[in-house]
């Protein structure tokens, strides 16, 4: 990836021309890793990478951000009195935009229940299921419901949610990756200040800990107003990148496909970086660290090549491993 100035240069390179195209961000990610300890592709899972925080300052550790990169995060939902998530879809703004209904919940738009379809009378076209199994639909007074073996795959507004396949085609150019894997299938790695089972919190020296979801992350009440990036972060403990992907906010669940471990994350910030994605020829998922430890034992990086299969679910679902 080049030296480490060559490598900070680059960031700070895209981090001013995407500055003086979209304004300010709340923050950078941080670092996706050049491989765990023993694959000796770096200094650890979440690598060595410079935390840049909102206005462009550095922050410590050396390297090259890793993580993420670019403009502010795509939007989220709203909240309801108390603190509650109102169910606003899984729009990306800006991104996928896939503006269709958050499919395990009835839709608010759904208008009088039909005799035939229920609460999803507004299905038009096929719309994910809450749990990414199937899709949904509502044709002639009858609801169809299509299984998907491979989980169902969230398209942008007004076209049709499909039944992921078992290829995919990799592209990404830019600072970070905007397309999801058609297969579902990505390598994970990790970054970020978490919390254990034991409430002991684990930090990241390549990253801020600033997630750049984090304004949107308050305005939904999953972190409080008065929350640093590092509080809101170490509270939801199970989150991951790839908000350009999945939008900010939304939840995806992701499985070991070796072991059939589980678990649901919460989108929270922007990135990996394309170089790090470049890098493996493969769209990465970069997660807490809390995650990689449940799902594989240890911090993953991009190098360990370690594969995880990742289904968008409703905002309703709980957070943490799946039972």
């Amino acid at each position: 990836m080049g030296t480490r100035s060559e490598r900070a240069a680059l960031v700070v390179g895209i981090l001013v021309g995407l500055a003086a195209a979209c304004g300010p961000v709340d923050s950078i990610g941080g670092g996706d890793g050049g491989g765990t300890p023993s694959s000796g592709g770096g200094s650890g899972a979440d690598g060595g990478g410079t935390a840049l925080a909102a206005g462009g300052q550095g922050g410590s550790g050396g390297g090259a951000e890793e993580h993420g990169g670019g403009t502010a995060a795509p939007g989220g939902g709203t909240t309801s009195s108390g603190g509650g998530l109102v169910d606003a879809g899984h729009s990306d703004a800006g991104t996928t935009d896939a503006g269709h209904h958050d499919a395990g919940s009835p839709p608010s738009d759904a208008g009088a229940p039909d005799a035939g379809c229920g609460p999803y009378a507004s299905y038009s076209i096929y719309n994910c299921s809450g749990d990414g199994n199937a899709r949904l639909k509502c044709a002639g007074n009858q609801l169809s419901t299509q299984s998907c073996a491979n989980g169902c795959l969230r398209e942008p507004t007004g076209t049709e949610d499909v039944c992921m396949g078992t290829t995919t085609s990799f592209s990404c150019t830019g600072s970070y990756g905007t397309t999801k894997a058609r297969n579902g299938d990505y390598f994970i790695t990790a970054f970020g200040c978490w919390k254990d089972a034991n409430g002991v919190a684990h930090g990241d020296p390549g990253d801020n800990c600033i997630p750049s979801c984090l304004s949107t992350l308050k305005t939904m009440g999953l972190c409080p107003a008065g929350d640093t990036g590092k509080a809101c972060e170490e509270r939801l403990t199970w989150y991951t990148a790839d908000a350009a992907r999945f939008g900010c906010g939304n939840r995806v669940r992701i499985e070991n496909p070796k072991t059939g471990k589980k678990v649901v994350a919460v989108v929270i910030d922007l990135g990996p970086a394309c170089f790090v994605e470049n890098g493996v020829n493969k769209a990465v998922l970069d997660t807490s660290g809390r995650i990689d430890r449940l799902l594989f034992g240890a911090d993953q990086g991009a190098v360990d090549k370690s594969l995880v299969h990742v289904v968008e679910v409703d905002r309703a679902t709980p957070l943490g491993p799946v039972p």
